[in-house]
């Protein structure tokens, strides 16, 4: 405990205190300040990071719905429209692919797939296109609001449509192999009846002519004296 006295003595002594007064204390300070302005810099950081990724998820999102109300009056728009609506659907699916989100690659599937949709249903004037946009637009603010949401969102809309794929497939297969069977069938039965109505060839079982007979009356010699 000796060496506790002893701190204790020169902390209250002249020269214990100067050296707390000049060196302790500012030390002290400047340590908790700089904790403090670290702690205030990193919260003011993750706030501007956050209202600049806020910014561009909403700005992606905006962008994307901007396209799909030009896929569902893709009818009325001129080929060099469509070409720039083209355009600017490809950069805002490659927008949403990179937001550092939670299920935005799902996001960027699913746009693409109902941006298809509706320009099949402006072309063929369905009355589902508006009905579509809404419900479009609704599920890619949702997302954005709450990105966690992505699979219950659009994955399972994305497994409905890749098993009603599926089935395409395996029914075009289907009609394919039906098609190539019915061709060689025909194909066969062709060949049979050209093989069995088939004229001869030139010169082939030729019959010779046979000439007319004669009409003409030859009358008998007389009979000869003895």
């Amino acid at each position: 405990m000796q060496w506790w006295d002893n701190f204790v003595y020169w902390f209250y002594s002249d020269a214990g205190s100067h050296v707390v007064a000049t060196a302790i204390v500012p030390g002290v300070a400047i340590l908790v300040a700089g904790v403090i302005a670290a702690l205030i810099g990193r919260g003011s950081t993750k706030r501007i990071l956050s209202m600049h990724d806020r910014d561009e998820r909403a700005a992606a999102v905006t962008a994307m719905i901007g396209a799909a109300r030009r896929a569902a009056n893709w009818n009325s728009l001129s080929a060099p429209d469509q070409q720039q609506a083209d355009h600017i659907a490809l950069e805002c699916d490659v927008r949403l692919r990179l937001l550092p989100l939670s299920g935005s690659v799902l996001a960027a599937d699913w746009a693409t797939h109902q941006l298809g949709e509706l320009r099949k249903q402006a072309v063929s004037f369905s009355f589902q296109a508006s009905q579509s946009l809404k419900e479009f637009k609704e599920r890619l603010i949702e997302w954005q609001s709450h990105p966690g949401r992505a699979k219950k969102l659009f994955k399972n809309d994305l497994d409905s449509w890749a098993y009603e794929d599926s089935l395409n497939d395996q029914d075009l297969v289907a009609q394919q192999k039906a098609w190539e069977a019915q061709q060689a069938s025909e194909s066969a039965v062709d060949a049979f009846s050209a093989g069995y109505t088939g004229s001869p060839s030139p010169g082939e079982n030729a019959v010779a002519p046979v000439a007319p007979a004669s009409t003409e009356r030859v009358d008998a010699p007389p009979p000869r004296d003895v």
